[in-house]
């Protein structure tokens, strides 16, 4: 599929273990680029399950579990951009930093989900916007 001047949101589900509050902040930030046409990529790792309330109509870019996943992720989110001819620029990525920021940090518009008091400090030293879950708000 070519998308020149498309936008892409990578969510990155790697992290084994999120709250229910940070999953609905994800499900919320899932259906905003869904409705606005976007390209919805879900990164997980190889032999995971994807969360069923994530995983309706989205594409799925499955990582090998490594000692790496942090570059993994990276390399493949890079790869796909490429592939798919899209713009990092224009692309959105969401996940954990305190998980890893190899997905933030490729993307023009990172995101994260604010889990912890050290993903909000490292979000506030980057310059990335918070989502923070509804609890928080």
């Amino acid at each position: 599929m070519f998308r020149p001047n498309g936008r892409a949101a990578f969510f990155d589900l790697t992290h084994p273990r999120r709250s229910a509050h940070e999953d609905m902040a994800l499900r919320d930030a899932l259906a905003g680029h869904r409705a606005e046409g976007d390209l919805v990529v879900l990164v997980v790792e190889a032999g995971r399950p994807v969360p069923e309330q994530l995983s309706a109509g989205g594409t799925l870019l499955r990582l090998p579990p490594s000692a790496t996943r942090d570059l993994d992720t990276c390399t493949s989110v890079v790869e796909a951009m490429t592939r798919l001819c899209i713009d990092p620029a224009s692309c959105f990525g969401y996940g954990d930093p305190c998980a890893g920021t190899g997905l933030l940090s490729v993307v023009g518009n990172p995101r994260v989900i604010a889990c912890s008091a050290d993903s909000s400090r490292l979000a506030q030293e980057r310059g990335w916007p918070v989502i923070a879950p509804p609890s928080a708000v």
